[in-house]
């Protein structure tokens, strides 16, 4: 079995390539806005860096969100149009769930948090469990009732990283820059696993997870007081929430 891992739910442009053996490339990089032109680049990289040809990928696994809106669309269509052009199926993790598989092994408990800008973050605690959408403010107070250790890790928890640990009485503290978006590998070595249960789907049914609308959908009604447009209409590709 051999998987191509795509990353571009954040700050992150990630691609890794999974074998019967394990890890065999990963590369990685953090290009601002341009996750497009950074993405088939290194897809192209990292496949001819372990030697092998697009045709034998047996399935293409992705960062489906929450994270940045534009980013989220370029994985989740590269994602997919490879895998419908291979016939390969696709392994979609969020963008939570691939943070907290990074960090499986850490004794102390673990909070996903993914900055949505806009004054939100989308935090998890659970692999597998809810996406909850909050204020910095309101997920503060959350943590602030916690007993245990815990370990904040992705970039809404660098960025909010003072109001978060305010009151956490030394319980609370946040990862290294290292985990300040969600690691290419630890997408690859989720899906593996979760492609060796059966739990793949067809690339037509993969879509990204935003938790809220996104902004041209919110300004088209705000703004001309009409219907908000259908999806595939221009004012519904705009970027949104960067």
């Amino acid at each position: 079995m051999t998987l191509l891992a795509i990353e571009t739910a954040t700050v992150e442009v990630g691609v890794a390539l999974a074998g019967p053996g394990g890890l065999l490339a990963a590369a990685t990089a953090r290009p601002g806005r341009r996750h497009a032109e950074t993405l088939h680049v290194a897809i192209r990289h990292v496949l001819e860096l372990a030697g092998i040809a697009p045709d034998a990928l047996e399935a293409i696994a992705v960062d489906v969100g929450p994270g940045l809106f534009t980013g989220l669309r370029v994985g989740v269509a590269a994602a997919n149009a490879m895998a419908w052009a291979l016939g390969v199926p696709v392994v979609a993790c969020t963008s939570t769930d691939v943070l907290l598989h990074a960090l499986r092994h850490d004794g102390r408990e673990v909070v996903a948090v993914v900055d949505m800008r806009r004054g939100e973050v989308a935090w998890s605690s659970r692999l597998g469990g809810p996406i909850e959408l909050d204020t910095p403010g309101a997920l503060a107070g959350s943590l602030a009732r916690r007993d245990a250790a815990t370990l904040l890790v992705g970039d809404g928890a660098r960025r909010h990283a003072a109001q978060l640990l305010a009151g956490g009485g030394g319980r609370l503290q946040v990862a290294g820059d290292e985990l300040g978006a969600p690691p290419v590998v630890s997408l690859a070595d989720l899906a593996v696993l979760r492609l060796e249960a059966g739990d793949a789907a067809d690339p037509l049914a993969v879509r990204p997870v935003y938790l809220r609308p996104v902004d041209a959908r919110i300004n088209w009604s705000t703004r001309h007081g009409a219907a908000a447009p259908r999806a595939g209409d221009p004012a519904h590709s705009a970027a949104a929430g960067e």
